[in-house]
């Protein structure tokens, strides 16, 4: 798994790899009646019973057999995190780096992932980046693994750069956490990419980041305003998944400065299809309800007026 995430950031450098990275190498079919460990306490019996046999008799290869008999979460999960912390934590590590560098199988890749997110160092960072980059399996345990580690924020950003669909989501969601100001730029410039899935984290970056100041600045850069606008897509359809512009307190202001700034730009597609969006947002055509603002009668004579000029087509 390692080697093959490797060969694509050759061919991919510095983008998100072409369908997460899958297939991966040994892909299996999944039977529908295979066990799926949901919280973690099968995986937790494994790890237990591994550190529990004398060292001379320990069985990789048969732990790796044993992984496979199921679907092994790739969250974090408390029955997991506290067989990892009985175990001496050396020897986890050790595990973990040859799980996580030499299985050729995703499950046993996992089981290293959850060990290393546990007790990794700054030395395996290199590694776990790696791996991340098959974001979609691996992207949540690489990102709670990141996070705990020196240069967290660098780190997570780094990967998330490179990571695309529900990867991406759990990156965002722990840069957000981190509440770094050393951040605050790249949430207000990348996370939200258009993906339907930005949803999940629309609000929690609104929030992080002060885009109510940033969209303010008289001169702000072309890549903050087209970032906003797709946050504030992702905020009108993020019902159901996240906070939406009804929950986000700058709401009013943001689509006021936003207004400005798409009035002094050219038009776009991803331009027009924010213009349009906001408009039946507040004309009460999307998914939410409009809200009520002392200036929605005011904002929606001005997003009516791009989408009739054209930027909304």
């Amino acid at each position: 798994m390692y080697e093959h995430a490797v060969a694509l950031a050759r061919r991919y450098p510095d983008v998100p790899l072409p369908g997460n990275g899958e297939p991966f190498p040994n892909d299996r079919a999944r039977d529908d009646d295979e066990t799926y460990d949901s919280d973690g306490t099968l995986t937790a019996g494994l790890i237990d019973h591994f550190f529990s046999t004398p060292v001379k008799h320990r069985d990789i290869a048969g732990l790796c057999r044993q992984a496979n008999g199921f679907r092994l979460p790739v969250h974090r999960k408390l029955a997991i995190a506290a067989a990892i912390g009985r175990a001496d934590p050396d020897q986890a590590r050790e595990l973990g780096r040859h799980l996580t560098r030499r299985s050729s199988d995703e499950n046993p890749t996992v089981l290293g992932m959850a060990i290393l997110t546990e007790v990794g160092t700054e030395e395996d960072v290199s590694l776990i980046r790696t791996i991340g980059l098959l974001s979609n399996t691996f992207g949540p345990l690489a990102a709670g693994a990141l996070a705990r580690l020196p240069h967290a924020t660098a780190n997570l950003i780094w990967l998330a750069d490179r990571a695309a669909g529900w990867g991406r989501v759990y990156l965002v969601e722990a840069i957000c956490r981190l509440g770094d100001p050393a951040a605050e730029r790249w949430l207000l410039s990348k996370p939200c990419d258009g993906n339907y899935l930005n949803g999940y984290f629309a609000h929690q970056v609104a929030c992080a980041a002060p885009v109510h100041e940033a969209i303010a600045v008289a001169e702000v850069d072309e890549e903050v305003v087209d970032h906003t606008g797709r946050l504030l897509v992702a905020l009108v359809w993020g019902a159901g998944m996240g906070g939406t512009l009804l929950d986000y307190a700058h709401a009013e202001q943001v689509l006021a400065d936003y207004f400005s700034r798409l009035c002094r730009l050219g038009p776009s597609r991803s331009r027009n299809y924010a213009a349009r969006t906001l408009c039946e947002f507040l004309n009460g055509e999307a998914y939410l309800q409009p809200p009520e603002w002392e200036s929605l009668d005011s904002l929606r004579i001005a997003y009516r007026s791009l989408v009739i000029a054209g930027g909304g087509g």
